[in-house]
Protein backbone atom coordinates (compact mmCIF):
# COMPACT_ATOMS: atom_id res chain seq x y z
CA UNK A 1 0.00 0.00 0.00
CA UNK A 2 1.16 3.60 -0.60
CA UNK A 3 0.15 6.41 1.37
CA UNK A 4 -0.79 9.41 -0.78
CA UNK A 5 -1.23 12.25 1.28
CA UNK A 6 -3.62 13.49 4.42
CA UNK A 7 -7.07 14.72 5.09
CA UNK A 8 -7.33 17.00 8.06
CA UNK A 9 -11.40 15.80 8.32
CA UNK A 10 -12.46 12.39 8.89
CA UNK A 11 -16.00 12.97 7.61
CA UNK A 12 -13.80 14.28 4.45
CA UNK A 13 -11.67 11.45 4.09
CA UNK A 14 -14.47 9.33 3.81
CA UNK A 15 -15.99 11.37 1.43
CA UNK A 16 -12.43 11.17 -0.65
CA UNK A 17 -12.43 6.84 -0.34
CA UNK A 18 -16.17 6.53 -1.23
CA UNK A 19 -15.27 8.32 -4.19
CA UNK A 20 -12.41 6.25 -5.31
CA UNK A 21 -14.07 3.02 -5.11
CA UNK A 22 -16.55 4.35 -7.49
CA UNK A 23 -13.35 4.90 -9.61
CA UNK A 24 -12.39 1.49 -9.43
CA UNK A 25 -9.33 2.39 -6.77
CA UNK A 26 -8.99 0.24 -3.58
CA UNK A 27 -8.72 3.63 -1.31
CA UNK A 28 -8.51 3.29 2.91
CA UNK A 29 -8.37 6.17 5.15
CA UNK A 30 -6.46 5.75 8.70
CA UNK A 31 -6.20 8.34 11.56
CA UNK A 32 -2.93 9.03 12.18
CA UNK A 33 0.15 11.45 11.69
CA UNK A 34 0.67 13.09 8.88
CA UNK A 35 3.63 12.15 8.06
CA UNK A 36 3.83 8.55 8.99
CA UNK A 37 5.54 5.91 6.67
CA UNK A 38 4.29 2.66 7.87
CA UNK A 39 1.13 1.34 6.46
CA UNK A 40 -2.12 0.66 8.49
CA UNK A 41 -2.68 -3.09 9.88
CA UNK A 42 -6.23 -2.19 9.55
CA UNK A 43 -8.99 -0.21 8.06
CA UNK A 44 -11.06 2.32 10.41
CA UNK A 45 -14.07 4.02 9.90
CA UNK A 46 -13.33 7.58 9.00
CA UNK A 47 -16.51 9.25 10.17
CA UNK A 48 -15.64 8.19 13.73
CA UNK A 49 -13.53 10.75 14.07
CA UNK A 50 -14.31 14.70 12.88
CA UNK A 51 -12.09 16.66 15.53
CA UNK A 52 -10.09 19.42 14.11
CA UNK A 53 -6.88 18.59 15.15
CA UNK A 54 -6.98 14.89 13.54
CA UNK A 55 -5.59 14.14 10.50
CA UNK A 56 -6.49 11.03 8.14
CA UNK A 57 -3.98 9.58 6.19
CA UNK A 58 -5.32 8.46 2.40
CA UNK A 59 -3.68 4.69 1.80
CA UNK A 60 -4.36 3.50 -2.01
CA UNK A 61 -3.92 -0.15 -2.09
CA UNK A 62 -2.42 -1.01 -5.93
CA UNK A 63 0.85 0.87 -6.75
CA UNK A 64 -0.51 1.12 -10.29
CA UNK A 65 -3.10 3.19 -8.99
CA UNK A 66 -1.12 5.69 -7.61
CA UNK A 67 -0.68 8.38 -9.61
CA UNK A 68 -4.56 8.85 -10.56
CA UNK A 69 -5.53 8.78 -6.82
CA UNK A 70 -2.79 11.32 -6.09
CA UNK A 71 -4.48 13.63 -8.89
CA UNK A 72 -7.92 12.77 -7.62
CA UNK A 73 -6.84 13.99 -4.37
CA UNK A 74 -5.63 17.70 -5.13
CA UNK A 75 -8.70 18.29 -6.99
CA UNK A 76 -10.73 17.06 -3.62
CA UNK A 77 -8.36 19.43 -1.56
CA UNK A 78 -9.17 22.14 -4.03
CA UNK A 79 -12.85 21.59 -4.46
CA UNK A 80 -13.63 19.26 -1.58
CA UNK A 81 -17.38 20.19 -2.04
CA UNK A 82 -17.72 19.81 -5.88
CA UNK A 83 -20.77 17.67 -6.36
CA UNK A 84 -18.79 14.64 -8.26
CA UNK A 85 -17.68 13.97 -5.03
CA UNK A 86 -21.09 13.16 -3.46
CA UNK A 87 -21.19 9.75 -4.26
CA UNK A 88 -21.55 8.06 -0.85
CA UNK A 89 -24.78 5.98 -1.91
CA UNK A 90 -23.00 4.79 -5.35
CA UNK A 91 -20.08 3.62 -2.85
CA UNK A 92 -21.87 1.52 -0.94
CA UNK A 93 -23.49 -0.11 -3.83
CA UNK A 94 -20.33 -0.92 -5.35
CA UNK A 95 -19.51 -2.44 -1.97
CA UNK A 96 -22.21 -4.50 -1.29
CA UNK A 97 -21.88 -5.77 -4.74
CA UNK A 98 -18.16 -6.43 -4.20
CA UNK A 99 -18.97 -8.30 -0.96
CA UNK A 100 -21.45 -10.21 -3.09
CA UNK A 101 -19.43 -11.60 -5.67
CA UNK A 102 -16.86 -12.73 -3.13
CA UNK A 103 -19.43 -14.79 -1.03
CA UNK A 104 -20.75 -16.16 -4.61
CA UNK A 105 -17.40 -17.13 -5.31
CA UNK A 106 -16.36 -19.08 -2.47
CA UNK A 107 -20.12 -20.69 -2.12
CA UNK A 108 -19.14 -21.72 -6.02
CA UNK A 109 -15.49 -22.98 -4.74
CA UNK A 110 -16.84 -24.56 -1.80
CA UNK A 111 -19.01 -26.52 -3.84
CA UNK A 112 -16.67 -27.50 -6.58
CA UNK A 113 -14.31 -28.55 -3.49
CA UNK A 114 -17.30 -30.97 -1.68
CA UNK A 115 -17.94 -32.70 -5.06
CA UNK A 116 -14.36 -33.55 -5.04
CA UNK A 117 -13.99 -37.50 -4.05
CA UNK A 118 -12.22 -37.87 -1.08
CA UNK A 119 -10.15 -40.78 -2.10
CA UNK A 120 -5.82 -41.08 -1.82
CA UNK A 121 -6.09 -42.45 -5.37
CA UNK A 122 -5.39 -40.25 -8.31
CA UNK A 123 -7.93 -42.08 -10.49
CA UNK A 124 -11.77 -42.60 -9.97
CA UNK A 125 -14.50 -42.92 -11.98
CA UNK A 126 -13.51 -43.14 -15.21
CA UNK A 127 -9.78 -42.76 -16.09
CA UNK A 128 -6.67 -41.29 -14.84
CA UNK A 129 -7.46 -37.67 -15.92
CA UNK A 130 -11.02 -37.27 -15.45
CA UNK A 131 -11.99 -36.09 -12.37
CA UNK A 132 -9.88 -34.52 -9.98
CA UNK A 133 -9.53 -35.91 -6.36
CA UNK A 134 -8.59 -34.34 -3.01
CA UNK A 135 -5.98 -36.14 -0.64
CA UNK A 136 -4.16 -34.29 2.12
CA UNK A 137 -1.06 -36.74 1.78
CA UNK A 138 1.89 -35.97 -0.68
CA UNK A 139 4.33 -38.36 -1.04
CA UNK A 140 5.00 -38.26 -4.28
CA UNK A 141 6.56 -34.43 -3.75
CA UNK A 142 8.54 -35.65 -0.74
CA UNK A 143 9.46 -38.72 -2.55
CA UNK A 144 11.02 -36.48 -5.11
CA UNK A 145 12.96 -34.13 -2.35
CA UNK A 146 14.22 -36.51 -0.57
CA UNK A 147 15.59 -39.00 -3.61
CA UNK A 148 17.06 -35.44 -5.05
CA UNK A 149 18.44 -34.76 -1.51
CA UNK A 150 20.65 -37.65 -1.53
CA UNK A 151 20.80 -38.67 -5.35
CA UNK A 152 23.32 -34.69 -5.26
CA UNK A 153 24.97 -35.40 -2.18
CA UNK A 154 25.85 -38.90 -3.77
CA UNK A 155 27.19 -37.37 -6.51
CA UNK A 156 29.04 -34.83 -5.66
CA UNK A 157 27.07 -32.10 -6.49
CA UNK A 158 28.18 -32.80 -10.40
CA UNK A 159 31.59 -33.02 -8.99
CA UNK A 160 32.32 -36.78 -7.89
CA UNK A 161 35.59 -37.27 -6.69
CA UNK A 162 38.15 -39.00 -7.75
CA UNK A 163 39.21 -42.27 -6.53
CA UNK A 164 42.24 -42.95 -4.33
CA UNK A 165 43.47 -45.87 -6.43
CA UNK A 166 45.01 -45.86 -9.71
CA UNK A 167 42.90 -46.96 -12.73
CA UNK A 168 39.79 -47.35 -10.51
CA UNK A 169 36.63 -44.99 -10.44
CA UNK A 170 35.15 -43.95 -7.44
CA UNK A 171 31.83 -44.66 -6.10
CA UNK A 172 30.39 -41.04 -6.09
CA UNK A 173 31.59 -41.35 -9.88
CA UNK A 174 30.54 -44.63 -10.98
CA UNK A 175 26.79 -43.18 -9.24
CA UNK A 176 27.05 -40.08 -11.25
CA UNK A 177 27.78 -42.24 -14.61
CA UNK A 178 24.72 -44.99 -13.85
CA UNK A 179 22.46 -41.64 -13.13
CA UNK A 180 23.31 -39.56 -16.08
CA UNK A 181 21.52 -39.54 -18.93
CA UNK A 182 24.45 -41.18 -20.86
CA UNK A 183 27.89 -42.63 -19.11
CA UNK A 184 30.60 -40.79 -20.23
CA UNK A 185 32.37 -43.59 -20.97
CA UNK A 186 29.58 -44.98 -23.89
CA UNK A 187 29.41 -41.23 -24.82
CA UNK A 188 33.25 -41.00 -25.47
CA UNK A 189 33.05 -44.82 -27.26
CA UNK A 190 29.78 -43.71 -29.48
CA UNK A 191 31.54 -40.95 -30.66
CA UNK A 192 29.30 -38.56 -29.19
CA UNK A 193 25.92 -40.59 -29.44
CA UNK A 194 23.54 -38.63 -26.33
CA UNK A 195 21.37 -41.52 -26.66
CA UNK A 196 24.45 -44.25 -26.57
CA UNK A 197 22.97 -45.73 -22.90
CA UNK A 198 19.41 -45.80 -23.73
CA UNK A 199 20.00 -47.72 -26.94
CA UNK A 200 21.95 -50.33 -24.45
CA UNK A 201 18.72 -50.68 -22.71
CA UNK A 202 19.53 -48.53 -19.46
CA UNK A 203 16.10 -46.36 -20.01
CA UNK A 204 16.07 -45.17 -16.47
CA UNK A 205 18.51 -42.71 -17.39
CA UNK A 206 15.25 -40.98 -19.13
CA UNK A 207 14.46 -39.79 -15.54
CA UNK A 208 17.51 -40.29 -12.85
CA UNK A 209 19.44 -36.76 -14.33
CA UNK A 210 16.49 -35.15 -12.36
CA UNK A 211 17.58 -36.03 -8.78
CA UNK A 212 20.88 -34.62 -9.20
CA UNK A 213 22.57 -31.27 -9.13
CA UNK A 214 25.04 -29.03 -9.67
CA UNK A 215 25.25 -26.53 -6.46
CA UNK A 216 23.21 -26.53 -2.95
CA UNK A 217 21.48 -23.62 -3.69
CA UNK A 218 20.66 -25.57 -7.22
CA UNK A 219 19.15 -27.98 -5.06
CA UNK A 220 17.69 -25.93 -2.76
CA UNK A 221 15.95 -23.58 -5.17
CA UNK A 222 14.77 -26.23 -7.44
CA UNK A 223 13.46 -28.26 -4.12
CA UNK A 224 11.52 -25.18 -3.29
CA UNK A 225 9.59 -25.20 -6.32
CA UNK A 226 8.87 -28.40 -6.05
CA UNK A 227 7.49 -28.35 -3.04
CA UNK A 228 5.20 -25.77 -3.43
CA UNK A 229 3.99 -26.32 -6.62
CA UNK A 230 4.29 -29.94 -6.71
CA UNK A 231 2.25 -30.17 -3.41
CA UNK A 232 -0.76 -28.27 -4.88
CA UNK A 233 -0.89 -30.78 -8.10
CA UNK A 234 -0.69 -33.61 -5.98
CA UNK A 235 -3.27 -32.77 -3.54
CA UNK A 236 -5.83 -31.64 -6.06
CA UNK A 237 -5.37 -34.49 -8.45
CA UNK A 238 -3.63 -37.05 -6.55
CA UNK A 239 -0.32 -38.56 -6.29
CA UNK A 240 -0.30 -40.65 -9.30
CA UNK A 241 -1.18 -37.74 -11.45
CA UNK A 242 1.58 -35.84 -9.57
CA UNK A 243 4.30 -38.82 -11.06
CA UNK A 244 3.09 -38.83 -14.35
CA UNK A 245 3.41 -35.12 -15.09
CA UNK A 246 6.59 -34.75 -13.20
CA UNK A 247 7.95 -37.96 -15.27
CA UNK A 248 6.76 -36.56 -18.95
CA UNK A 249 7.41 -32.61 -18.74
CA UNK A 250 11.17 -34.04 -17.18
CA UNK A 251 11.68 -36.31 -19.94
CA UNK A 252 10.02 -34.55 -22.68
CA UNK A 253 13.14 -31.25 -21.11
CA UNK A 254 15.88 -33.07 -21.17
CA UNK A 255 15.31 -34.66 -24.78
CA UNK A 256 15.16 -31.29 -25.88
CA UNK A 257 18.31 -30.38 -24.16
CA UNK A 258 19.84 -32.96 -25.59
CA UNK A 259 18.54 -32.85 -28.88
CA UNK A 260 19.94 -29.25 -29.17
CA UNK A 261 22.50 -28.09 -31.06
CA UNK A 262 26.35 -27.63 -29.06
CA UNK A 263 27.46 -23.87 -28.63
CA UNK A 264 29.94 -23.94 -32.01
CA UNK A 265 27.29 -24.38 -33.96
CA UNK A 266 25.15 -21.08 -32.91
CA UNK A 267 25.50 -17.60 -32.94
CA UNK A 268 26.95 -16.30 -29.41
CA UNK A 269 23.60 -14.50 -29.04
CA UNK A 270 22.08 -17.86 -28.54
CA UNK A 271 24.51 -19.67 -26.95
CA UNK A 272 22.59 -20.38 -23.60
CA UNK A 273 20.02 -22.47 -25.94
CA UNK A 274 23.19 -25.11 -26.85
CA UNK A 275 22.62 -28.67 -26.16
CA UNK A 276 24.02 -31.06 -24.15
CA UNK A 277 23.60 -34.54 -22.38
CA UNK A 278 25.05 -33.90 -18.93
CA UNK A 279 22.23 -31.68 -17.84
CA UNK A 280 21.45 -32.21 -14.45
CA UNK A 281 18.77 -31.10 -12.45
CA UNK A 282 14.58 -30.49 -11.51
CA UNK A 283 14.01 -27.59 -13.00
CA UNK A 284 12.60 -29.10 -16.58
CA UNK A 285 9.56 -30.70 -14.15
CA UNK A 286 9.71 -27.78 -12.12
CA UNK A 287 8.88 -25.71 -15.31
CA UNK A 288 6.47 -28.01 -16.61
CA UNK A 289 4.47 -27.89 -13.07
CA UNK A 290 4.52 -24.33 -13.20
CA UNK A 291 3.74 -24.25 -17.00
CA UNK A 292 0.41 -26.66 -15.99
CA UNK A 293 -0.11 -24.72 -12.98
CA UNK A 294 -0.20 -20.92 -15.43
CA UNK A 295 -2.55 -22.41 -18.05
CA UNK A 296 -4.79 -24.93 -16.10
CA UNK A 297 -6.83 -22.04 -14.64
CA UNK A 298 -7.03 -19.71 -18.21
CA UNK A 299 -8.65 -22.97 -19.29
CA UNK A 300 -11.04 -23.99 -16.75
CA UNK A 301 -12.48 -21.14 -14.73
CA UNK A 302 -13.92 -23.41 -11.77
CA UNK A 303 -10.25 -24.63 -11.13
CA UNK A 304 -9.42 -23.55 -7.92
CA UNK A 305 -5.81 -22.85 -7.91
CA UNK A 306 -4.56 -19.78 -9.26
CA UNK A 307 -0.97 -18.27 -9.28
CA UNK A 308 -0.08 -14.61 -8.25
CA UNK A 309 0.65 -12.41 -11.69
CA UNK A 310 3.90 -11.25 -9.77
CA UNK A 311 5.47 -15.11 -9.22
CA UNK A 312 4.01 -15.76 -12.91
CA UNK A 313 6.20 -12.41 -13.79
CA UNK A 314 9.04 -13.89 -11.92
CA UNK A 315 8.93 -17.56 -13.78
CA UNK A 316 8.80 -16.03 -17.08
CA UNK A 317 11.68 -13.60 -16.49
CA UNK A 318 13.98 -16.07 -14.86
CA UNK A 319 13.41 -18.35 -17.95
CA UNK A 320 14.26 -15.48 -20.34
CA UNK A 321 17.17 -14.71 -18.32
CA UNK A 322 18.80 -18.22 -17.77
CA UNK A 323 18.63 -17.79 -21.67
CA UNK A 324 20.49 -14.80 -22.43
CA UNK A 325 22.49 -13.73 -19.46
CA UNK A 326 23.44 -16.64 -16.88
CA UNK A 327 25.61 -19.28 -18.79
CA UNK A 328 25.60 -23.11 -17.84
CA UNK A 329 21.83 -23.52 -17.47
CA UNK A 330 19.92 -26.28 -19.09
CA UNK A 331 17.18 -24.20 -20.70
CA UNK A 332 16.72 -26.42 -23.50
CA UNK A 333 15.26 -28.28 -20.54
CA UNK A 334 13.68 -25.69 -19.01
CA UNK A 335 11.48 -24.81 -22.71
CA UNK A 336 10.73 -28.84 -23.11
CA UNK A 337 9.34 -28.81 -19.85
CA UNK A 338 7.28 -25.84 -19.78
CA UNK A 339 5.58 -25.95 -23.21
CA UNK A 340 5.08 -29.55 -22.45
CA UNK A 341 3.47 -28.65 -18.59
CA UNK A 342 0.90 -26.28 -20.92
CA UNK A 343 -0.14 -29.09 -23.25
CA UNK A 344 -0.52 -31.42 -20.32
CA UNK A 345 -3.31 -29.13 -19.03
CA UNK A 346 -4.67 -28.72 -22.54
CA UNK A 347 -4.90 -31.99 -22.87
CA UNK A 348 -6.48 -32.77 -19.20
CA UNK A 349 -9.13 -29.81 -19.52
CA UNK A 350 -9.88 -31.35 -23.25
CA UNK A 351 -10.17 -35.27 -21.54
CA UNK A 352 -12.36 -33.53 -18.39
CA UNK A 353 -14.91 -32.26 -21.23
CA UNK A 354 -15.28 -35.22 -23.08
CA UNK A 355 -15.50 -37.17 -20.31
CA UNK A 356 -18.32 -34.81 -19.03
CA UNK A 357 -20.25 -35.66 -21.84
Amino acid sequence: MRRIGTLTDGSQAKRFCDFMVTQSIDATSEKGIADSGSSPASTRSAASDTAPDSTWDIWIREEAHVAAAREALQAFQANPNDSRFNVAGKADEIRHQKVADQQRKLKQQKAMVQKMPRSSGAAVGGGLLSRDVKQQKIPVTIAIIAISVLCSFATGFGRPRKSRVPGEYSTEENLYGALSFVDWRDYHHSKNDAFASIRKGEVWRLITPMFMHGATMHLVFNMMFVFFLGSVIERLHGSLFLAILVIVTHVIGMIVQVSLPGADALPDVLSGLAGSPFAIGASGAVYGLFGYLWIRPALDRSYPIQLDDMNVIIMLVWLVACIFVINGVANGAHIGGFISGILAAVLVVQVSKLSAK
